[in-house]
């Protein structure tokens, strides 16, 4: 989601039967700058927001003609990005959750007093302001985290899988911090080679290596009074990550071929999708660097660990995209939400996004039911094997299936070479190429002899040998590289590492 203007504080509905009940929350919500509507039902909050689109609207629980959540949902169908909060007694835990699993963002008790009101207030404010959707617990005590630390100077540390949205957090903290007016500079560190990571963070000077025709300030000097967002940074090289340990703890570097120290005022946000400790473990990444950069730790959960969000996140995502594209939202059916909040979603928000996008265009202002679904969301079973897997099995089946899948197109490799045999010639001196068959009923004793390229598995060969042969030979082909070998094997390198160490590959 997009990030908010600080300054653009936006207008909320209240509904309520009586409105006394209702002042404490329309005077804190002016001290934020919020413009408030009083509305008494269901009907007239509709037909205020008809007349100005509303960023939150508060409702009571039982109204005249409806309830509060209902209102909410109704809202949510015409307006996704607006913010619901049901105001009601205190309630067990468990309730407030249904509610929210239902469209509501929030639940303030009525009675529990102006500060904690205030402070459900506060929270709402930043998650509108820095465009996170959801408030399932594991988000809010992320948002928690970004607020209780991004007035300070701290290094933090944003971890979670690929898709969750690690760089909305790190703007996020950047926006609510005294840097706001100061420049945000992201630099992906796993997209670029080693020396031109160095060059484009730290910058260079002429004539420093071949094509440096001028000096070039690097992202460190360009963030300066600002943050730096180093996204993937267990990717970095670890001669970069001396470098990047100096500025930390010195603020100061010197450009490739510089013999001058630059001073920077940077605060940095660092992000991964890999298990750093584990990379520390195995000598891929400093001690001290991952010391210093997880001064504070912020951890994104996955799309599946907080289902309750999926609802409000993707008709948020559909909103934006209808607005980006000028296009006609007629609507979705409940049992279209049901089947996307089931779904594990493996590739998280950014999959997410991208379904929204796509049902919105191909439906061309109808209303989109299951039959617009893919298979793989309505049946994750017929997922196709190089999509991402299906999570929530275990890991050993996972890896098994992978590798097994890879050996399949070998076999299948094998037996077509076996039947075209060509070049094998009748062992009397004929010239006919002879098949597998035709020398079998021939009784003629014969092997076959691979390319060096080939591999040949023999029936009965045990699959820990043949996985440790494809192995061997795949890192044999990129020249030891276990990114690349990992990526052509279709698994992950950590699980490579594993199989490597475990085979006794080195």
């Amino acid at each position: 989601m997009a990030p908010r203007k600080a300054d653009d504080a936006g207008t909320a509905i209240l509904v309520c039967a009586s409105l006394d009940r209702m002042a404490v929350i329309r005077n804190l919500l002016n001290s934020h700058g919020i413009v408030t509507l009083d509305t008494e039902d269901g009907s007239s909050a509709l037909r205020a927001a008809k007349r100005t689109t509303p960023d939150y609207v508060f409702a009571c629980e039982q109204l005249p003609d409806s309830s509060g959540l209902k209102v909410i949902q109704s809202l949510k169908h015409r307006y996704p990005l607006v913010f619901g909060v049901v105001i009601g007694p205190e309630i067990p835990l468990e309730k407030r959750r249904a509610l929210i699993g239902k469209g509501a963002d929030a639940y303030i008790v009525a009675d529990s007093g102006e500060r904690s009101i205030n402070a459900s207030i506060r929270r709402l404010t930043a998650r509108k302001e820095i465009g996170i959707l959801g408030c399932s617990e594991k988000m809010l005590q992320a948002i928690e985290t970004v607020e209780s630390i991004a007035s300070t100077k701290v290094t933090i540390l944003v971890t979670g899988e690929s898709g969750t949205g690690k760089e909305l957090i790190a703007r996020a903290i950047h926006l609510r911090s005294g840097r706001r007016e100061g420049p945000f500079i992201a630099v992906n560190c796993g997209a670029l080679p080693e020396g031109v990571l160095e060059s484009e963070i730290f910058g260079h000077e002429k004539g420093s290596f071949t094509g440096a025709t001028a000096q070039r300030k690097g992202r460190f000097e360009i963030a300066d009074g600002g943050t730096l967002f180093l996204d993937e940074v267990g990717e970095m090289p670890l001669a970069t990550q001396v470098r990047l340990l100096r500025v930390l703890e010195e603020e100061r570097f010197m450009r490739v071929g510089g013999s001058q120290d630059v001073k920077v005022d940077v605060r940095v946000v660092a992000a991964s999708n890999r298990d750093l400790r584990r990379l520390v473990e195995e000598g891929a990444f400093r001690r001290d660097l991952y010391y210093r950069l997880n001064v504070v730790h912020v951890h994104v959960p996955a799309l599946r660990e907080r289902r309750e969000d999926i609802r409000t996140i993707f008709l948020g995502l559909v909103e934006e995209a209808r607005r980006r594209n000028d296009l006609h939202f007629g609507g979705i059916t409940e049992e279209v939400l049901d089947a996307l909040a089931a779904y594990d979603w493996p590739g998280n928000v950014r999959e997410l996004k991208n379904l929204a996008e796509s049902l919105l265009v191909l439906s061309r202002g109808k209303r989109i039911g299951l039959d617009a679904l893919p298979e793989h969301i309505l049946n994750p079973e017929a997922m196709p094997r190089d999509l991402p897997v299906r999570v929530g099995r275990p890991r050993h089946e996972i890896e098994r299936d992978l590798l097994l899948g890879r050996l399949a197109e070998i076999e299948h490799r094998v037996a077509y070479l076996t039947e075209l045999v060509l070049g094998l010639r009748d062992a009397v001196g004929g010239d006919r190429p002879l098949s597998r068959d035709k020398l079998i009923r021939d009784g003629v004793s014969y092997r076959e002899v691979p390319d060096a390229d080939e591999i040949v598995v023999e029936p009965g060969t045990p699959i820990k040998e043949v996985e440790r042969e494809l192995i061997v030979r795949t890192l044999a082909e990129v020249g030891g590289n276990r990114k690349r070998a990992a990526k052509l094997l279709g698994i992950g390198e950590r699980t490579l590492y594993r199989r490597m160490k475990e085979y006794g590959v080195t």
